[in-house]
């Protein structure tokens, strides 16, 4: 048939109704298999020239065409094999074995993979390459599957999943596990065929009777194709397309080779050499001899590397420990020193060498042209990379982003679309836009300067300060004339005055919206005049306030040591609250959320601190200078501090940071300006119905990361809200059908003849509710019957009555088990049916379902959690005299050279004090163990010990010693503890062999000896 459904006609008569079926558009003939006989056909696509293919064993539960190849493939579900003959009948041939249930497979040559699913005691989907190597667990799922279907435009898995409960769904991935997509969709049939195309998902229902398609990405459109209700259930579908089985023109890689062979795997076979493969440089044959495999030439110790190596596919380079630099020979380290006067111009270090002094880079990053710049991962531009960077050789990286960004073309910069690697339907990703105060009034502008509008209104001309709240899309903002602070949506609407006591002059605004706190600086004074002196002094009285969101449980958290506040933020996650102060003495602090621990930032070279933000992707302060025009950078402790611009800003006031680049409000020529985060260059002017643009906040989910929405009126949602990234997910419970919008949930009810009446919603509503819009009057009459039935039946309360078949049965809700009378909830936790990282988060059950919470050392939400640098945040224990490590999930503390302890509390080492020890397990590598003298080593002398080890000098005997960690040993812990093993038990067994083999010759010249005497003198 058409896809329209027209055209109907039979091809093929006599097939039996347990039938797998595929086809060969190049060809054109149509493959199928009898799963119960085992018999393989293939006919013409008009049904002509019909004949018997192969006979297999009985019991084939997948069947594909290799179109490429010219293969005919199927798996056998109780045998556990793939077997392919080609499409002429000849040549079976086993692929593989021994494998777990496999069903429903599926093909892309193009790509040269096979895929299929595992039915096994964990369902999963299994992938190999055509010829049976190279097998992958793509994805594990903890539901059954069935239909696997490939889409070879977007390169795509599609299933169909079904649950204990008996839900049902169609779910995607790429080829290799990522970017899953799940699209409830209700099907009455766990036996069906699938087939994509172009933006359709086109399934049989064996139930019904019907062929249905669904848009492939979002599930809506759903409808059925057959004009008519078929005679005999239809398990399998396919649309015959040249699309569905491209054929990619290409040359062979050199005369005499072709890559398609599908005998030898990644490698050329040359003609002149039957049957053997050829492997390029770095790579060596498999037992098999038809696969290359990567050699290791880091484990041959014949790779020329003076102190590291690291092993990459088909080659490998030379790395050097801390201190060390990489010479131009690429294999030798040596050791860094100071630079001399004229060589002051390079970016890492410097070496004194035969040639003379040359700059040289840290491991990860390669000398520029210019042979002063460094460039790469390990560099201070990190590789150009706008997030994350992702050395794969020293000359070469990968620019990665962090979750709810995706790279751009240039694949270096990130752009914020708030999508993870679980894809949710239904939901439109919003622009970020610009949102400030403009005196008069509150404006928004998106990020190019277009759609310039007004907000709010205030023509006393007083808003200097505004924050928003992403959890309830509020915008809050400070008047001083009115003394007073308000709030409102962000569309305008829903004006309200929050607090109007006590306040002098707010002129800066943030909004805690994780704690759901509100903070301002309230800038006041009193006058006090001495008559006997005829002075006028100024009182300062300004203080750091918090408050609810509501307005309640004001308190007053800093009110010493202040003179003019201004810019104040907020960093939720590392706890801190950040401020500017304009006095007499001008400073940047940091303090408690609370208020305590009180931190000086910056206190030098500042005139008027006026504005601050904070970049939450890379737990950086930025903050502007409003009379020497600055805009400066600092890590959030204060260090690295770097100035990215001056003069170059006007009269600044404030600034706000998203993705790549500045914002900032110049009030003196009444615009916004814009210039990237990390240089200061590449500035670009937005105009427009500004009159003195003050505070400015950008408006996008991402912009204020950790935000759970669905604190708020549930997010939208009806039933279930999931907040990921600042977005709020909708879903809805089993059985319960999601409408367009996403938000919605409809009711499906079951029907006799397998097809289900037009659902209306039922948000917030019962079957009873009188408020409920009147369907059709067949529809109520179901409806009613079905009330009345259920009514007599004792469902759990967490149970729902459905029709099943015209009966009306129990079925337990989404997130709960059991057989509708008693539903006990279901532990996903403990089941294993989580998308919980083990690493960073711990899966919490609860009533219905389960969160994910970051474990110790991590934030964020739910299935993103990534590791807090607790160093770079300053949130660590550290002594002042130890170094600080960031760690996965935690940190350590490291005492620093002439200093001993565990790194919370270093005290200074003594000159002849007794062996140090350390809190971890150390291997000492020196001979002098039980010296009563030891010192720690000089300066000169700090990179003595690779690998993190700790130097110590003993000056009886003129010694230096390292003590290294575990895993490193030698006499500067330049040797892997299993490395050096291995080669000396590969030595001494050596030797041991040479010892044994020259035993045996003695042994038996002896014995030869003592034989002929016997046999001449005997």
């Amino acid at each position: 048939m058409d896809l329209d459904g027209g055209n109907q006609k039979r091809v093929v008569t006599g097939v039996g109704n347990s039938i797998l079926l595929d086809f060969h558009y190049t060809e054109g003939r149509v493959y199928w298999a009898d799963k119960k006989t085992g018999v393989i056909y293939k006919a013409a696509m008009d049904g002509t020239q019909r004949q018997k293919l192969h006979s297999s064993e009985k019991g084939i539960s997948g069947l594909a065409v290799d179109w490429v190849h010219n293969f005919v493939i199927w798996t056998s579900g109780e045998v556990g094999s793939i077997k392919r003959v080609d499409t002429d009948g000849k040549n079976e041939r086993t692929l593989l074995r021994h494998l777990s249930q496999p069903i429903s497979i599926a093909v892309a040559p193009n790509d040269r993979f096979i895929f299929w699913l595992s039915d096994g005691i964990t369902p999963s989907i299994q992938r190999s390459d055509v010829t049976g190597e190279m097998i992958t667990t793509v994805l594990k799922i903890p539901e059954r599957l069935g239909g696997l279907s490939v889409d070879r435009t977007d390169k795509r898995l599609f299933w169909v999943q079904f649950s204990l409960e008996g839900e049902s769904a169609i779910g995607s991935c790429d080829y290799n596990g990522n970017v899953v997509n799940v699209i409830d969709q209700p099907l009455l049939s766990q036996s069906l065929g699938m087939s994509v195309f172009l933006e359709q998902v086109y399934y049989t229902d064996m139930s019904s009777r019907t062929i249905r398609q669904v848009n492939k990405y979002s599930g809506v459109e759903a409808e059925n194709i057959n004009l008519k209700r078929m005679t005999h259930p239809s398990t399998a579908v396919k649309v015959v397309h040249p699309l569905n089985q491209p054929i990619e023109d290409s040359m062979p890689v050199f005369p005499a080779c072709d890559g398609r062979t599908g005998v030898c795997v990644n490698v050329c076979s040359n003609l002149a050499e039957q049957g053997i493969c050829q492997c390029t440089k770095g790579f060596a044959l498999s037992k098999h001899g038809n696969y290359c495999e990567d050699v290791n030439e880091c484990g041959l110790w014949d790779h020329g590397c003076s102190l590291g190596c690291e092993n990459i596919p088909g080659s490998y380079f030379c790395t050097c420990p801390k201190g060390y630099a990489l010479l131009p020979d690429r294999k030798t380290c040596q050791e860094t020193s100071p630079c001399l006067a004229n060589m002051t111009q390079c970016d890492n270090g410097c070496l004194a060498t035969d040639e003379g002094t040359i700059c040289v880079c840290p491991e990860g990053s390669i000398l520029q042209p210019d042979g002063q710049t460094c460039r790469g991962c390990s560099s201070s531009d990190r590789g150009g990379c706008s997030q994350q960077c992702s050395p794969i050789t020293p000359g070469r990286w990968e620019c990665d982003c962090l979750p709810g960004y995706k790279i751009h073309q240039d694949g270096k910069r990130c752009t914020a679309t708030g999508e993870s690697s679980l894809i949710h339907t239904h939901h439109i990703r919003p622009p970020p836009y610009l949102l400030f105060a403009n005196i008069v009034n509150i404006r928004r502008v998106n990020l190019d300067g277009t759609g310039d509008q007004s907000l709010v209104e205030e023509p006393r001309g007083t808003v200097i300060a505004l924050d928003y709240d992403p959890v309830q899309n509020k915008v809050y903002f400070a008047s001083t004339v009115l003394k007073q602070i308000e709030r409102a949506d962000l569309d305008g609407r829903s004006r309200e005055v929050l607090l109007t006591e006590g306040l002098d002059s707010p002129e800066g605004l943030a909004v805690d919206w994780v704690n759901r706190k509100l903070y301002w600086t309230d800038r006041g004074w009193v006058v006090l005049y001495l008559l006997f002196f005829n002075v006028f002094f100024y009182l300062s009285l300004s203080t750091i306030d918090r408050s609810t969101l509501d307005g309640f449980d004001r308190e007053t958290i800093i009110s010493k040591g202040i003179q003019k506040p201004r810019g104040i933020a907020v960093h939720p996650l590392a706890k801190k609250l950040f401020w500017t102060d304009m006095g007499t003495r001008p400073v940047l602090e940091s303090a408690s959320l609370e208020g305590s621990d009180r931190a000086v930032i910056a206190s030098t070279d500042l005139v008027s601190p006026s504005g601050l933000t904070i970049d939450f992707t890379e737990d950086r302060l930025y903050w502007c200078d409003s009379k020497r025009g600055v805009l400066e950078m600092a890590s959030l402790d204060g260090s690295n501090r770097q100035v990215l611009t001056e003069n170059e800003v006007g009269r600044p006031f404030d600034l706000v940071v998203f993705e790549d680049r500045l914002w900032i409000t110049d009030r003196e020529q009444q615009l916004l300006l814009s210039v990237d985060k990390r240089t200061g260059m590449n500035p670009e002017r937005l105009h427009g119905n500004m009159v003195q643009p003050a505070s400015i906040v950008v408006v996008h989910p991402l912009a204020k990361p950790g935000a759970n929405v669905c604190l708020y009126q549930n997010g939208g949602c009806a039933q279930v809200c999931e907040s990921r990234l600042g977005f709020a997910h909708c879903s809805c419970h089993s059985h319960i059908a999601q409408s367009a919008d996403g938000k919605d949930c409809l009711p499906s009810y079951g029907s006799t003849d397998g097809e289900s009446a037009d659902p209306f919603s039922l948000k917030n509503k019962t079957l009873n509710d009188e408020s409920m819009p009147l369907p059709p009057t067949l529809f109520i009459e179901k409806m009613v019957s079905d009330q009345d039935d259920c009514f007599s039946l004792r469902c759990d309360v967490n149970a729902q009555c459905l029709l099943d078949g015209g009966n009306p049965t129990c079925h337990c809700l989404e997130g709960f088990t059991g057989d509708g009378e008693l539903c006990v909830d279901l532990d996903e936790c403990m089941l294993g049916m989580t998308l919980c990282s083990i690493q960073s988060s711990v899966c919490v059950n609860t009533a219905g379902g389960y969160y994910c919470q970051c474990r110790p050392g991590f934030s964020g939400e739910e299935h993103h959690c990534t590791d807090i640098d607790e160093c770079k945040m300053g949130t660590h224990k550290c002594d002042e005299r130890a170094e600080c490590i960031n760690t996965i999930g935690k940190y350590r503390c490291k005492c620093q050279a002439g200093y001993s302890g565990n790194g919370h509390t270093c005290q200074e080492l003594s000159t002849t004090s007794s062996w140090v020890t350390t809190s971890r397990p150390m291997d000492v590598t020196s001979q002098w163990l039980n010296t009563n003298t030891v010192e720690s080593c000089p300066s000169s002398h700090d990179t003595y010990c690779l690998y993190e080890g700790v130097c110590f000098y003993f000056p009886e005997m003129e010694s230096y010693a390292c003590n290294c960690i575990s895993g490193y040993m030698g006499e500067r812990c330049q040797f892997s503890d299993l490395e050096w093993w291995e080669l000396q038990q590969a030595e001494q067994e050596k030797r041991r062999n040479v010892a044994i083999a020259l035993g045996m010759v003695v042994l038996i010249t002896l014995l030869s000896i003592a034989a002929c005497v016997t046999y001449c003198y005997g």
